[in-house]
Formats: C-alpha cells, sequence, structure tokens
C-alpha cells in the first residue's frame, strides 16, 4: 500500500515536472507574443527605438501589425491595409524604411541605399518631407528606427544633420529662385506645328503679377544646358545671361520662330 502510494506520488511528480518543462519550452519559443513593447524594444526617454530587424516583424504576418518607416520615423499603418497589406500596391514600404522609393517608384530596391537621400533634388526632398507629414497627420507615429537617421539610443546620427543642413540648403534655393522669377518672370509658352514656338509676356506671365509686361529673352544659367525664356524689363535690366531671339523684334512683346 505505502509503495503503490509513493509510486503514484512519483508519477505526479513526474507528470507536474515535464508540463513545466514543455510550457517553459513553448514560452521561449513564442516569446514575441507575451512580451510588451517595453520589454522587447529598447526605450529611451523619448519614443521607442526599433532595429531594422525589429521593425521587418512588423509585416502583417509574422506580427499582424503593419509598421513603416519615413526619415527613421516609424508610423502605424495598419489602418490602412487595403494599400499596404501583403499584396497591396505600397506593401514594398512596410518593415522597412524605404523612403527613397517614396520619389523613385522603384518598389524593388532591397539595397543598402534604399533610405539614401542626401543626393535627390531639392524638389525629391519637398515631396519626401510631404510624404512624413502625411504619415504624422494620418498615421500613429510608433518610434524610431535605429540607422541611418537615429542610433539605438534615439539620438540624431551625422547623417541627420547632413539632411537638415541639405533641407535648409533648398529652402534657401527656393527663396532665391522665387526672387528671380520676380526679376526674370517665365514667358508664355506654345507651339503648334504650322506656326512654331510662340513666346509672349504679359503683365501676368509665369504667374508673376506686376506693372510692367517685359520682352522675351532667353536666359543663359550656369551648369544648365539649355535656357529658358524669361521676360524682361528692358529699363532695369541688361544681363549678360539674356540673350534676344533671332530674327524678334527687340522691344517686341511676342516672338514666334521654329525650333
Amino acid at each position: 500500500m505505502f509503495l503503490t502510494l509513493c509510486s503514484k506520488s512519483n508519477l505526479k511528480y513526474i507528470i507536474i515536472t515535464v508540463t513545466i518543462a514543455i510550457t517553459a519550452i513553448i514560452l521561449r519559443k513564442y516569446n514575441f507574443t507575451l512580451k510588451t513593447d517595453d520589454d522587447k524594444l529598447k526605450r529611451t526617454n523619448g519614443p521607442l527605438v526599433f532595429s531594422y530587424d525589429e521593425l521587418a516583424k512588423y509585416d502583417g504576418i509574422y506580427i499582424d501589425k503593419l509598421y513603416l518607416s519615413v526619415i527613421g520615423s516609424i508610423f502605424d499603418v495598419t489602418e490602412g491595409k487595403k494599400y499596404y497589406a501583403k499584396g497591396s500596391p505600397y506593401h514594398y514600404f512596410v518593415g522597412k524604411d524605404g523612403t527613397r522609393a517614396l520619389v523613385t517608384g522603384d518598389f524593388k530596391d532591397e539595397s543598402s541605399n534604399k533610405d539614401h537621400v542626401l543626393e535627390l533634388s531639392c524638389d525629391d526632398v519637398s515631396t519626401i518631407l510631404h510624404w512624413r507629414q502625411t504619415y504624422r497627420e494620418k498615421y500613429k507615429f510608433i518610434g524610431l528606427l535605429a540607422g541611418r537617421y537615429y542610433d539605438e539610443n534615439g539620438l540624431e546620427t551625422s547623417y541627420m544633420s547632413e539632411f537638415k543642413h541639405k533641407i535648409k540648403l533648398c529652402k534657401k534655393e527656393k527663396e532665391e529662385a522665387k526672387n528671380q522669377d520676380k526679376l526674370y518672370p517665365p514667358c508664355n509658352i506654345s507651339w503648334s506645328e504650322e506656326e512654331g514656338t510662340r513666346v509672349w509676356c504679359t503683365k501676368t506671365s509665369g504667374g508673376i503679377e506686376r506693372g510692367w509686361v517685359g520682352v522675351p529673352r532667353q536666359l543663359f544659367t550656369p551648369g544648365v544646358e539649355k535656357p529658358r525664356c524669361v521676360c524682361v524689363n528692358l529699363e532695369k535690366n541688361n544681363s549678360s545671361m539674356l540673350k534676344e531671339y533671332e530674327g524678334c523684334p527687340i522691344k517686341s512683346t511676342y516672338c514666334v520662330f521654329k525650333d
């Protein structure tokens, strides 16, 4: 009788031990489903910081959420799953920072440069910043991606500093372009097979309102292959970069020529 009780006790102990061991193995294997963001990700004094591998899990398959990164800022686009879920038009962006493709349209770029943007034009940079603002307004901000723009502590990298410097230069360039448009407003231009190219000036040509009409001239810019047609106030401008259209009256407000 005593031996029987001992055997039952041992069997019960063995069963409990095996159960605990199996449970531990299961929990270890699937612990990502039980951990909180604080456990899985590095929390700084600010936002959560994701590694590339951690962000890649949020593809709607491995983890049932859709995260993407733009300029190192991570957003939850799960609500827009009809656009970002697997098989949808913009699924390429999910689980990574594919900032560059927002302007290049290369949805097959899996290179290490898919978030490299410093050599892009100012127009492209402006487009990227517009996209980031759109995500900020439409989707929930989750955290930062450690890599090109932020380090593992969520601090800005030297690359981000260069990017911000480029933004400043682009703003300056845009302001200078506006000033040049005021000085040299673009011409109105039309073309027909019979007539050829017609360029002409009005007080609103180029979308620049002013108190003078001007005459069409070719403006040559250093580093730019072809000149552009601008309206020039002859009383105030006599730049060496300006050239008359051949065969057109000097003071005419319009000019017609064959290309």
